[in-house]
């Protein structure tokens, strides 16, 4: 099996730099997926957006997302996990840059489409891409520290806003001119710029071993596990223990063979009508018992938790920017979130908030610190799931982060908001990573990837709900939204424990 190859082939300074450059990336999708957050508080002016058109820009990456990973899934199967990487960072890149120079509000929507829609595919094939350099014993640690670079991502999102919307001198254009290139457009250009600047450091990595293997390239596999070997072994090609490779279909997944110079162990491989009722079988096993109900309990639990986290993320700013609008005009009064909407939308249709605003840097930092707090939990998850139990981590992360967001109606001052926020953030910011491993561990390999896929669309459709049902209510009604937050949450919380602890034997180590 390939595993035992990439045993062969050493573990040390080449996965190590494949994880600095696939982090890299991770981290440019964190940023690339959250760079709206500090648009809608930027752009509300230029584009005379109501909180509902907030609303409707969130969630159109979202959907993007949700047409793009099926195309680039498609597309890495037929041209290479790492073509359709670099070719998802370049889509994102030149949408980001495009954005910036549009001037109207609809074809700002349909830039951010194509950014959702391009930076899906880095995001998924990132973790599938590096975990197939990585044998079954440092598999699931790896993983783990790859999912590290998303919170460095989300942390390093604000000091670049707060370097470039703030500095008046990136208005570039004047004030009523015909074409408005303003600091907050700047800002969406530059988070195109990293996408730009991880391709150059993917182009030294070879293509997916597996990949090369599923496309009967075995001599190109070959090629990629020596170099692998020399880099960890500082030793010659000549010295890898494997001479040949070739690959078999086994109706799951291929199967690879190493054979000496006496001869070479072959299997043939299944017809395309053999590999097409087995590819169906697996996809009936999904929709049976006990799979069918643990495949909705999971959609459940990820269309509740996106619902919330991505919502809440996404918004984050604006609502910090409401509590700084709101102290200056009313200094020394006590609000709670709701409340604090509430007035800001009253006080803007009264003509009291005039455009231009400028941001105040209490937002940057605000949302500098709610990032912060996710570190702690992104370095300890790792370390303790395998302790604590993945599913048990899970219930305890769903339930005390529904009862988080449920206290954002209680906080009646700008610091508490900001400290109930920490908490939510740092708990929920890894709560869809546990998930993951739970649906590795509760259906088979021949299925989990399709459980996966499913489970991660119907978590982005959960964030594309929760951002329009938000922005639609967060004026006048926000107490409903909140409340909806701590609900998905906390009844996700208690349907887990329903859930085996695993129906798959335990892996090799």
């Amino acid at each position: 099996m390939l595993c035992n190859k990439v045993l062969n082939t050493g573990y040390g300074c080449f996965q190590w730099l494949l994880l600095m450059s696939c982090g890299a990336v991770y981290a440019v999708c964190a940023l690339s997926t959250t760079t709206l957050s500090f648009v809608l508080p930027a752009a509300k002016c230029d584009f005379h957006l109501s909180s509902s058109d907030k609303g409707r820009l969130t969630a159109t990456p979202l959907i993007g997302m949700c047409v793009g990973s099926y195309f680039w899934g498609n597309l890495a199967d037929a041209r290479g996990r790492r073509k359709a990487i670099i070719g998802a960072l370049l889509l994102d890149a030149l949408a980001a840059f495009v954005s910036s120079l549009v001037q109207s509000f609809p074809a700002f929507l349909a830039c951010r489409f194509f950014s959702g829609f391009g930076i899906i595919g880095a995001t998924g094939l990132i973790f599938p891409y590096f975990g197939d350099f990585l044998s079954l014993r440092h598999r699931d640690v790896m993983l783990c520290r790859l999912e590290v670079f998303w919170t460095f991502g989300t942390i390093l999102l604000p000091g670049i806003a707060w370097l470039i919307i703030q500095d008046p001198r990136l208005n570039i254009t004047a004030e009523g001119a015909d074409f408005q290139y303003t600091s907050w457009r700047v800002f969406v250009a530059a988070c195109g710029i990293p996408s730009l600047l991880v391709v150059l450091l993917l182009l030294p990595f070879p293509e997916s071993p597996r990949y090369l293997l599923h496309m009967n390239k075995a001599e190109q596999a070959l090629q990629v596990l020596q170099r692998i070997f020399v880099v960890n072994t500082k030793l010659t090609e000549k010295d890898f223990p494997v001479e040949s490779m070739i690959s078999a279909y086994d109706g799951e997944e291929a199967e690879v063979v190493a054979a000496d110079n006496n001869g070479n162990e072959t299997k043939s491989p299944l017809t395309w009508n053999q590999r097409w009722n087995a590819f169906w079988n697996r996809k009936k096993m999904l929709v049976t018992p006990p799979y069918i109900g643990l495949l909705v309990l999971c959609c459940f639990v990820d269309f509740g938790l996106m619902f919330s986290y991505y919502t809440l993320m996404m918004w984050f700013p604006d609502l910090f920017e409401r509590f700084s609008q709101f102290s200056s005009l009313s200094p020394g009064v006590s609000a709670g979130v709701c409340e604090v909407s509430a007035n800001v939308t009253r006080d803007e249709l009264l003509g009291k908030n005039e455009c231009p605003q400028a941001i105040d840097d209490t937002v940057y930092i605000h949302t500098l610190v709610v990032a912060l707090s996710c570190v702690p939990t992104a370095l300890s998850v790792g370390l303790s799931i395998n302790m604590v139990g993945k599913k048990l981590m899970l219930v305890m992360m769903l339930i005390s982060s529904g009862l988080a967001a449920l206290g954002l109606n209680l906080v009646r001052s700008s610091l508490q908001n900001l400290l109930l926020s920490c908490v939510f953030e740092a708990i929920v910011s890894c709560t869809e990573a546990v998930l993951f491993c739970v649906i590795c561990e509760i259906f088979p390999t021949k299925v989990a990837a399709t459980a996966m896929a499913v489970t991660v669309t119907c978590g982005r459709v959960g964030a594309i709900v929760g951002n329009v049902v938000f922005g639609a209510l967060v004026d006048q009604h926000c107490v409903v939204p909140i409340y909806m937050f701590g609900a998905l949450l906390i009844t996700s919380g208690l349907l887990c424990i329903i859930l085996p602890k695993s129906t798959r034997p335990e892996r090799p180590q």
